[in-house]
């Protein structure tokens, strides 16, 4: 069975750019000197080449206006109609010249360029094999042969470049999107990771307890960075990380919004669970010291804050907010602890 990811461009949105362009333009072209210059054509071909043509232009409309999950079925075909198209056109008007076959790099450089490598070389191979079809129909054999490999040298070479420049870019771009989605300090997500979670869940109908969201922060996390050097402070939230790790579930996303802050989204969680399992993070921080390199232990403390959606919010926002004032209750109240239900609380601000 042939994997559907091979078939599809490393980047959708610029080959469909490119394709349209191209099959636009070359189809047009193509099938508007076939239609006005009739007198070097062979017999019978004008309506194969015009219709063949056309059918290169519609190819690539369609990329505009079928939805994503059509568009793996013309791809490929985009290309190969192109091919199909040139081949026509140089045997209808015996055009074996440089000129008519160095057309064929024009399917090559889009499918090297936007398709990834298993559907690049097919395209390739269609190619250099339509290159002899036109050579060998309308040349004598030795000047078809050497044709044939001077343009299907050029044609593999031009393919093999761009695809190890496309594969090492696309690389390049999964580390830098990876980089992105975790913090390297606690290796927990980003923010945007969380917010995008968040979002998917918080518009699903799946997860009948709604969608719980924790908001915690070191207590005093100013007086470790004076007290230990920031070391310790990046060690803290190192640590902290760990400790949220060895209690949540799997589908619990984990995520450091910035500075001390860290969260967890629990899908599917009723408030009661979360609030529950808040309370347990609490006791396991506190439970869990911090040890510096050096041998000393550092006590660790929390705050936390609760919020559910769609009990006291029913939007991102709303529920990050409801889960501030959950968290400021909870430094208001002594800190190392979790905070009240936003709906109980007044609202200000209480940080430290």
């Amino acid at each position: 069975m042939i994997d559907r990811a091979a078939l599809e461009p490393r980047d959708p949105k610029t080959a469909t750019t490119f394709a349209v362009t191209l099959c636009v333009v070359a189809g047009g072209l193509s099938a508007v000197v076939t239609a006005f210059t009739p007198q070097d054509l062979v017999p019978g071909m004008k309506a194969p080449v015009i219709a063949t043509s056309l059918a290169v232009m519609l190819a690539g409309l369609l990329l505009v206006v079928v939805k994503e999950q059509f568009k793996v079925f013309l791809w490929v075909p985009v290309p190969l109609l192109g091919i199909a198209a040139i081949v026509l056109a140089d045997l209808a008007t015996h055009d074996a010249s440089a000129a008519g076959q160095v057309v064929l790099c024009a399917p090559v450089l889009f499918a090297a360029s936007q398709l990834r490598a298993p559907a690049a070389w097919l395209v390739t191979c269609c190619a250099i094999v339509a290159d002899a079809a036109i050579v060998l129909a309308l040349r004598p054999l030795d000047r078809a042969l050497t044709d044939l490999a001077s343009v299907g040298v050029l044609l593999a070479i031009t393919t093999w470049l761009l695809v190890r420049a496309g594969e090492r870019t696309a690389r390049l771009t999964d580390k830098l999107r990876e980089q992105a989605a975790i913090d390297p300090l606690t290796g927990l997500v980003t923010r945007r990771v969380l917010d995008d979670a968040a979002r998917s869940v918080l518009t699903s109908s799946d997860g009948d307890g709604g969608t719980s969201l924790i908001l915690l922060d070191v207590d005093r996390f100013k007086h470790i960075n004076d007290t230990w050097g920031h070391p310790a402070g990046d060690a803290a939230l190192t640590h902290l990380a760990d400790v949220l790790r060895s209690h949540s579930r799997p589908d619990t996303v984990l995520s450091r919004l910035g500075g001390d802050e860290l969260a967890m989204l629990l899908p599917g969680c009723p408030y009661d669970v979360a609030l529950r399992r808040a309370w347990e993070l609490v006791e396991a921080v506190r439970t869990s010291p911090m040890t510096l390199p050096h041998g000393d232990q550092v006590a660790l403390s929390i705050s936390v804050g609760v919020a559910h959606a769609p009990v006291h919010a029913d939007s991102l926002q709303g529920l990050y907010t409801a889960a501030d004032l959950s968290l400021y209750d909870a430094k208001r109240n002594g800190r190392g602890r979790v905070g009240g239900s936003p709906q109980t609380v007044d609202g200000t601000p209480a940080r430290g």
